[in-house]
């Protein structure tokens, strides 16, 4: 099994590889050189370049580029090719990374291909030049070549050294990074939809009822007509249109007026869905939590988690939970970014800033401590110093994770905030609403 992903190399790269360790000249060299850092692979025998050198692999690249005056805009692609742990050899994953850029890439770009080992899992780094050295030409990947060149060719290639492949599940709708987070029991956009649909069907007689509570509920339908080929409904606060025969099985219109035929004639039938459903839970110490004043930071994601929770329960008016339906693919996220300020008791601004600084400090210590200990290996306390560097790697990774955490915790707070803001104003209308219904009701 190989899975595959893919980043544009760009003349300001905002990411960087923090442990290349040679000179970074650019954004596109940086690359190069961490595809065939010597640490990573071991042996030079696992690493390779197509149409360059590779020791010069960048220089060659750079002078494609010049030739063809093509030197600015996307600089070139960064491929990684990842196999499961245990399941390939160092030799076996070279080859067929070697296989991979040569139908891929060989007949006109210039490549260079470094498999990392120091994982479980081996994967290949593959850079190529964004300008052919052939004919001039850019490089340009779309979904389409993604899915029917990288990811074709990649899982062409692990069938046939008899290699698990990833099936996606069949059916219109789909795709596989919605199959996989309804299988983890996590909330998706049409998963949501879906749950709403079914609601609305229960509580229809005909489809004349469906369309008319649809409307009621504040979606809005396109009929096929004109430009639109196929019925859609955009739901309320939703960016996107989303046509009934994308949704699965059981949604399609034929679908949704047989589910309403049988209901109408006595036949009980379950709403259908492609996976067992799991209950998502929040988990952690919202419910545990010990009483005391919350503060700052980790009073508003508590509250804002425990708003999340009245929403999956249905506790809030229909408008609140379509508001912020697409934040509640994102519970997840926020769980372990609440776990995180408790555990380090995090409440302000001020000691956010403080525990990045000690991350970024402890980072620099242990990154030229690493140093250090290549520099003292020889043959005789190689695998000390291994063994020394994969606890310095292990540390590095959790460290870098927090300080991701200081930093998205910082920029989503704001969004929170106005998150809040916005959920509390349409609770306010719907209330004032209710009453006055509740008026006329009594007036009459």
């Amino acid at each position: 099994m190989a899975i595959t992903k893919v980043f544009s190399i760009k003349k300001n790269l905002k990411y960087t590889v923090s442990y290349a360790s040679n000179e970074i000249k650019t954004s596109l060299n940086n690359v190069v050189q961490y595809a065939v850092n010597i640490s990573k692979t071991e042996q030079r025998l696992f690493q390779s370049s197509l149409n360059c050198t590779l020791d010069n692999a960048y220089n060659e690249m750079m002078d494609s580029k010049k030739r063809w005056h093509k030197t600015d805009d996307v600089l070139g692609y960064h491929f990684i090719q990842s196999f499961k742990p245990g399941e390939v050899t160092a030799e076996q994953a070279h080859a067929i990374g070697i296989e991979f850029a040569e139908r891929c890439f060989g007949d006109r770009f210039q490549v260079v291909i470094g498999t990392h080992l120091d994982r479980k899992h081996y994967h290949n780094h593959i850079v190529i030049n964004s300008v052919s050295y052939l004919d001039g030409k850019k490089y340009h990947i779309s979904p389409a070549d993604y899915y029917n060149k990288i990811r074709y060719n990649s899982d062409k290639l692990c069938e046939e050294n008899n290699l698990s492949v990833i099936k996606e599940p069949k059916g219109k709708g789909l795709h596989y990074a919605e199959w996989k987070a309804i299988k983890e029991g996590k909330p998706t956009i049409r998963g949501q939809f879906r749950e709403e649909l079914d609601e609305i069907i229960k509580a229809s007689y005909t489809m004349r009822d469906f369309w008319r509570i649809l409307q009621q509920r504040g979606y809005i339908i396109k009929r096929p007509q004109g430009k639109y080929k196929y019925p859609s409904v955009t739901a309320p606060y939703g960016k996107y249109p989303m046509r009934f025969d994308r949704l699965g099985k059981g949604y399609t219109l034929d679908d949704i007026q047989q589910r309403i035929e049988a209901q109408r004639n006595g036949i009980v039938t379950a709403a259908p869905s492609e996976l067992p459903k799991k209950v998502y839970k929040l988990h952690g110490n919202i419910k545990n939590h010990k009483p005391k004043k919350l503060k700052g930071f980790i009073a508003l994601y508590f509250h804002y988690l425990y708003f999340f929770k009245k929403i999956r329960k249905k506790q809030t008016p229909q408008r609140v939970s379509f508001f912020m339906r697409e934040e509640l693919t994102k519970m997840e996220r926020y769980q372990k970014h609440f776990k995180f300020l408790n555990k380090y008791s995090i409440e302000t601004t001020t000691d956010l800033n403080a525990h990045q600084k000690k991350c970024e400090d402890r980072i620099e210590e242990l990154v030229q401590k690493r140093t250090l200990l290549y520099k003292e290996r020889n043959d005789e306390n190689c695998e000390e110093i291994q063994k020394q560097v994969a606890e310095i790697k292990t540390e590095l990774g959790t460290l870098r994770s927090e300080l991701r955490m200081c930093k998205a915790i910082y920029e989503e707070a704001q969004h929170i905030t106005e998150k809040q803001r916005q959920t509390q104003e349409l609770l306010q209308q719907a209330e004032k609403e209710v009453n006055v219904n509740e008026h006329k009701r009594r007036s009459r």
